[in-house]
Formats: C-alpha cells, sequence, structure tokens
C-alpha cells in the first residue's frame, strides 16, 4: 500500500478506534479508545507475549489484536459482531488495519477474526485456553454477561478489563469475584485531565486467578 492509497482509506471510513499509521495519516476515532486505550493496556502486560494466546472480545477494527500480534504473541483471536454498528464495516478495517501493519513490519501475523457476539463465540465448542483475554469497554454490551464472565474463567487466568459507571462496575467486580478472580492493578484513566473536556471515568482492570 503506498500512503496515498493509506490516506484515502483512513480519511474515507468511519472509526471508532483511534489509530496511528504514520505521521499525517490517524483513524480519526474516540479520543479514549484504539491506540491511547493501548497506552494503558500494555501497563498490565509483559514486554512481549511470545508463545502466547490472547483473545480479544469486541476487538472493532483489530488493533489490539495487531498490537498483541507485534509483542509475538503465537495466535490473536478477535471477536466482534458486524452488525452491532453497521456504520463501523470492521470487517473491513480489520483487513486493512493487518494488512498495514504487517507490510510496515515485513512480516504476517497470527490473527484469526471471528463475526459473532461475544457471548456467542464464548460457547462454541474447542474455543481453547488463553493466556490473556481483553475486554475493552466491551463486556457489559452482552446479554447474559454473568455467563460471558464465567466462560471468561475457564479459559484464562488473565483478564484486562475496561468498566465505566459505578453500578457497571460494581457489577462486574462482584462477578469476577465470583468467578474466581482477583483484582490485581487497577488504573483510573483519567481522560478528562488528560484531553481538558468531560468524559465517562473509564477504569481499567488486570483480573487474575491462580
Amino acid at each position: 500500500m503506498t500512503r496515498e492509497e493509506v490516506g484515502k482509506f483512513v480519511s474515507s471510513r468511519s472509526w471508532y478506534q483511534t489509530i496511528e499509521f504514520e505521521e499525517g495519516i490517524k483513524a480519526k476515532g474516540c479520543l479514549w479508545c484504539g491506540d491511547p486505550a493501548w497506552g494503558n493496556m500494555i501497563k498490565f502486560l509483559p514486554k512481549r507475549l511470545d508463545g502466547m494466546r490472547v483473545l480479544d472480545l469486541g476487538c472493532n477494527a483489530g488493533l489490539f489484536c495487531v498490537r498483541s500480534a507485534m509483542m509475538g504473541a503465537k495466535e490473536v483471536v478477535g471477536v466482534d459482531y458486524t452488525e452491532w454498528r453497521p456504520k463501523w464495516d470492521f470487517e473491513e478495517q480489520q483487513v486493512f488495519v493487518q494488512k498495514y501493519f504487517e507490510q510496515k513490519n515485513n512480516t504476517t501475523f497470527p490473527i484469526q477474526y471471528v463475526s459473532a457476539k461475544m457471548e456467542d463465540f464464548l460457547e462454541m465448542e474447542e474455543v481453547g485456553q488463553f493466556d490473556y483475554v481483553y475486554g475493552i469497554a466491551s463486556l457489559y454490551y452482552t446479554e447474559t454477561p454473568d455467563r460471558v464472565v464465567e466462560r471468561i474463567s475457564q479459559i484464562t487466568n488473565k483478564a484486562i478489563i475496561r468498566l465505566r459507571d459505578a453500578n457497571r462496575i460494581a457489577q462486574f467486580t462482584s462477578m469476577f469475584k465470583h468467578h474466581g478472580f482477583e483484582e490485581a492493578e487497577v488504573l483510573r484513566e483519567k481522560w478528562w485531565e488528560k484531553l481538558d473536556r468531560q468524559t465517562d471515568d473509564f477504569y481499567m482492570y488486570l483480573y487474575v486467578k491462580e
């Protein structure tokens, strides 16, 4: 892809995730989504993910999948329901974002994208075990959140979750604890300070279990 092709695609699409492609070319999504969120997620991750399997629930354009692959993950699965927000063509953006960063890094990434509701994917057979599961501002959109957390507890010992709203935070904190997780780390993101504007009060959690 040429710089002109990248710029044309990025500027002609509606984005949820903010993604820095190269100087002067940026997907202008939500100001605290995409790369800004990743900047906080990596505080909960090791420097490398070599040999690890990663699951991103609610992956959108797939940025966290790509970033995880760039850190050496041996397999990454991204799940999102493309009909949830039709104006954002997740599948098209997933292909583009992966292809762009593969070309930029002269490699291929072991990423599989699944078009499904998060709760439906988690009920599929042979999902397997994951070293990390991401749920970045996504789990509270599921129809059966307690069952979703239960299934997460069955497939991983480490989950990075972003939550907002006191009631939702209390709900999910209780569910993760009930299903055997402990809060290893909590980060209040304070986007209103960083952006100097009113924003939702997001918290990022690292849940772990033995």
